[in-house]
């Protein structure tokens, strides 16, 4: 396959960084990836290894390539590997880096054997941590209220499937569709090929979109949370000016009294109002970790906080826009390849081809999720089935339509047969 990104506008940044003791000539990309491919001698054998990282949007474009080189010297190039990182930026709110790392230990003649201690899993948890460790503590330096948590989401106590991140995968989709549209000759194992990479495309967008959407309402609940707090600090702080009020007014009353006056009563009234607001203050410090003549600027600051989150979910909401039209557009590809697959000589062979992709030893979770997809995947609209009418030729079309009457004729008789 044959791919042009000359007119790729996303990628904002590109850089080599080397062990000391490679050659100087591997800064240049293509020198250095050939090196790589002529060290290999199997065909399937793994030539690099991609580490995709997201980049806070909290950094500014130079901080961002500051701490990706800071992190990959550190946790690779000390180690012997060479890497080639780039950065990506649609302005979608989603910078990240993908960086490619050889899998061969170099030196001055060039690549030597495979270092398998790279592949320990054990790597890939320290990799992790320190990415959240690098831009926590850049984080911290700006004096920014963010942090990056590295650990796994059943670690974090979180109830969710993890998803991939946003990267290549919608890409490579529409890649593969490009490719598959220019093969006028294409066989039923190509065909059944494209529209499982379609399927897992679909699932990887759903799973980021669920994502998202739980992200979405974590802040947002965390925005009412705020919201309600600060209520709550008014509420409070009024009440305790109340009560200094009150208890203004009984000192005030018992020194207009006369002398031959009883002072008892109004005495008991004054220690009980004391208790009372001395018993309100504290508890409003425990509360609030702030004193009630601080009640404003803590209000401003949950305010301010309130702020920025609403912010952060407009982003969320921002994020998941695009996400849900490259699901439809995949949804709409896979079920024109599906329709026209049935209406194919192969269509039996492309189903059986599709069945064989199954996954083995799934989880009842797994396998649920999977059969709720593809129920997705098998419902073709009305409206999607005009669209993909339109896209087919005539022949086609004629095909398709005369199949779904067919199919339109076989439901209704299935329905009438259960209701005898």
């Amino acid at each position: 396959m044959t791919h042009d990104y000359r007119r790729k506008s996303d990628v904002i940044h590109s850089e080599i960084i080397l062990p000391e003791n490679s050659p100087q000539e591997y800064q240049n990309r293509s020198v250095l990836w050939n090196a790589v491919e002529k060290a290999e001698r199997r065909k399937d054998a793994q030539t690099a290894r991609e580490v995709q990282i997201a980049l806070p949007v909290e950094f500014d474009r130079a901080e961002q390539i500051g701490v990706v080189r800071q992190y990959i010297k550190e946790n690779f190039v000390s180690h012997g590997m060479c890497a080639d990182f780039s950065l990506h930026d649609k302005e979608d709110g989603n910078p990240h880096a993908h960086i490619l790392l050889t899998t061969r230990e170099v030196s001055q003649e060039g690549f030597e054997k495979k270092n398998r201690e790279w592949n320990d899993k054990t790597r890939l948890v320290g990799w992790r941590e320190n990415w959240a460790r690098v831009c926590n503590a850049r984080l911290q330096e700006k004096g920014l209220d963010a942090k990056i948590d590295h650990r796994s989401l059943e670690a974090q106590g979180i109830d969710r499937e993890p998803t991939i991140h946003e990267g290549r995968h919608p890409e490579r989709i529409k890649e593969n569709r490009e490719i598959i549209q220019c093969n006028q000759s294409r066989t039923p194992e190509a065909i059944a090929e494209y529209m499982q990479e379609l399927k897992e495309g679909y699932v990887i967008l759903d799973k980021e979109i669920i994502m998202l959407k739980q992200e979405a309402s974590v802040v947002k609940s965390e925005i009412s949370d705020l919201r309600f707090r600060a209520d709550e600090v008014i509420e409070r702080a009024d009440h305790i000016k109340n009560m200094q009020s009150q208890l203004a007014e009984l000192k005030a009353q018992r020194q207009g009294m006369g002398l031959f006056e009883s002072k008892k009563a109004i005495d008991t009234q004054i220690q009980h109002a004391e208790r009372s607001y001395e018993q309100a203050q504290a508890a409003f410090r425990r509360e609030f970790h702030v004193e009630p003549s601080e009640a404003s600027a803590e209000v401003q600051r949950l305010e301010y906080k309130a702020s920025d989150k609403a912010i952060a979910y407009e982003r969320l909401q921002d994020r998941i826009a695009p996400y849900i039209e490259n699901r439809g557009v995949i949804l709409m590809e896979y079920q024109r390849e599906k329709l026209l697959a049935e209406i194919s000589p192969e269509a039996q062979q492309i189903k059986d081809l599709l069945k064989q992709s199954v996954p083995q030893g799934e989880s009842i979770r797994e396998r649920l999720a999977r059969t709720q997809n593809e129920r997705t995947f098998d419902l073709v609209t009305e409206k999607n089935f005009r669209a993909i009418v339109e896209q087919v030729n005539p022949a086609q079309a004629q095909r398709l339509i005369a199949q779904r009457e067919r199919e339109k004729v076989r439901e209704i008789t299935r329905v009438f047969d259960r209701t005898r």
